[in-house]
């Protein structure tokens, strides 16, 4: 009883005047009274202490009678209407918390009747509710009798959908972020995550999606989804910083809406302290879901790291597959196909080399979190396959797979658990250096050993020079502790690397702390890392990152 009267008691803070602190103990006393009642003591009485603290602050003590509980001793629930007889409904009808001779207990009864009605409603039965709900109570008799009917009324569909503005949009492409089609059960949680979907497109505004429930026929309720179009085209320039490739600025051009048919061109420069970046993208949806579309992109990079320098010029084509139907951008999974074409020149070490790959690759993701701008339970995996044959003028042969995965749970209000993990394994016919740096595994940075500068760890050549492996282990630990709503500080625990054999394998690790801000944009993560194996200067590295990724 202690602990539930302490959620109707907060800390007040009150001016110090006498007369302020007979109002705040008149309205304690008020809500007192209301919340003893609803936990069934009709007769409790008290008596009220004052204390001063050290720091001339009030504190109201109250000590607390019990009395006699109002006790129940009659219950009469009923249910009618099409949703009578569901499995779930009749469990919690045959589970009502309150029992003949059980002490009235108002706020389970209200909690209970406000699971019923939102089970109801999701499945459908929106017009679910209670023909007779009532508490009779005799406060001297200390008894109570409980009349509570349920009609679900008429189970509803989804009926046709209409879209009405953004006209320079394509109808097809706009019903792609619909997490419903026409005939499924009505649910309103449907309609909240169409109206996300529509928000996160970064294409309209002023976004509605409404059931009409009044124009209604035959159990099936329309759809009117409202809409602004945004300027299709955008130019974002930003500058910032990033521990693995330093200072950095970027300049971007998106049109979201090319030829009218919804297509997305992407334009990016990176200027960067390690690494420079011109690249082009094109998507061309198709398909009724989010995500599938046809992809062309080509880009430049040119990378100052650690352990190599490089040059590259990428061109890939291919398609992407959407695997779910339910179109919520917090629940993805998507299977992607490409052909590349890399040129690339790089020195690792001390070695000077060129190489031309055609590969084609086979990438798998997926992702289910309640929440991508909340992302502390759930879990992702990115798995990609990729090959390359002297018979298509490759420089050698190889195959590679990759993959990388992330695992949250929230192990209660305060405390979120979460581990991570990269691996990388590689045939390949010929020595590594047959290899652009891009296609060998490295270890070291945010995403990987935050304690160690960006792909700066793997296997040495004869010279002592990392030149990055065939195989690829890192695993890491966090533990996260909310101090706030949206504030998390959290402690972590990275190991692994990158090798060429399981007998050369080296373990590295690291330790750190910092914090995390669940922002409206997504997270944004500012991390202290200490490495724990031959340490380098600086000792301590920062790891800063703003939004989801996978």
């Amino acid at each position: 009883m202690q602990k539930r009267l302490q959620k109707a008691f907060p800390t007040v803070t009150v001016a110090d005047k006498a007369a302020r602190l007979d109002e705040t103990e008149l309205a304690a006393g008020l809500r007192l009274r209301d919340a003893m009642q609803a936990y069934g003591y009709y007769d409790a009485k008290w008596q009220v202490h004052r204390e001063t603290s050290d720091k001339k602050k009030y504190i109201l003590q109250f000590s607390i009678t019990l009395g006699q509980p109002v006790r129940v001793r009659k219950i009469d629930l009923q249910k009618t209407g099409a949703g009578s007889n569901i499995p779930v409904i009749n469990g919690l009808f045959n589970n009502f918390p309150l029992k003949d001779g059980s002490i009235l207990d108002q706020i389970n009864y209200e909690e209970w009747k406000g699971k019923i009605i939102a089970i109801l409603n999701k499945q459908g039965y929106i017009k679910a509710d209670y023909t007779r709900h009532e508490i009779l109570i005799d406060k001297k008799a200390l008894w109570s009798e409980i009349y509570l009917w349920l009609n679900t009324g008429p189970r509803f569909r989804f009926g046709n959908i209409t879209v009405h503005g953004a006209e320079h949009y394509p109808q097809w492409f706009i019903k792609r972020y619909v997490s419903f089609k026409p005939g499924d059960w009505y649910a309103p949680a449907a309609l909240a995550v169409t109206q996300s979907n529509l928000r996160n497109a970064d294409r309209f505004s002023d976004i509605s999606v409404q059931g009409d429930i009044r124009a209604e026929k035959n159990n099936v309720v329309p759809v009117n989804i409202d809409l602004k179009s945004m300027p299709a085209q955008h130019i974002k320039v930003g500058a910032g910083y990033s521990t693995d490739i330093g200072p950095n600025a970027a300049l971007i051009y998106d049109n979201y809406n090319a030829f009218n048919e919804a297509q997305h061109v992407r334009v990016s420069i990176l200027a960067a302290q390690l690494n420079k970046n011109a690249s082009i993208l094109y998507k061309w949806p198709v398909g009724k879901n989010i995500g599938s579309e046809y992809i062309a992109q080509a880009s430049y990079q040119n990378q100052t790291l650690t352990a190599y320098d490089s040059n590259e010029i990428l061109a890939s084509a291919g398609r992407q597959w959407t695997l779910r139907n339910d179109n919520s951008r917090n629940k993805t999974r998507t299977l992607e196909a490409l052909l590349n074409v890399e040129q690339a020149n790089y020195t690792v070490g001390d070695e000077v080399n060129n190489s031309f790959y055609i590969y084609p690759s086979l990438q798998y993701t997926t992702q289910n979190f309640r929440n991508v701008l909340r992302p502390i339970s759930g879990y992702s995996l990115i798995a990609r396959v990729e090959g390359a044959s002297k018979i298509w003028g490759s420089s050698s042969n190889f195959l590679r797979f990759s993959a990388r995965a992330t695992w949250r749970v929230r192990l209660s209000n305060q405390w979120v658990l979460g581990t991570r993990a990269k691996l990388g394994a590689m045939w390949l016919n010929g020595p590594i250096t047959l290899l652009p740096p891009n296609l060998r595994f490295f270890a070291g940075g945010q995403n990987s050993l935050p304690g160690y500068a960006f792909q700066s760890q793997g296997p040495v050549d004869s010279e002592g020079a990392v030149e990055g492996g065939r195989l690829l282990a890192v695993a890491g630990v966090n533990v996260q502790r909310f101090v706030s709503k949206n504030w998390a500080v959290v402690a972590f625990y990275d190991a692994g690397n990158a090798f060429n054999s399981f007998s050369d394998f080296k373990l590295l690790d690291d330790v750190g702390l910092g914090f995390r801000w669940y922002s409206p944009v997504g997270p944004i993560r500012f991390d202290l890392a200490h490495p724990l194996v031959n340490p380098q200067a600086p000792a301590v590295r920062i790891a800063f990152s703003v939004g989801f990724s996978l």
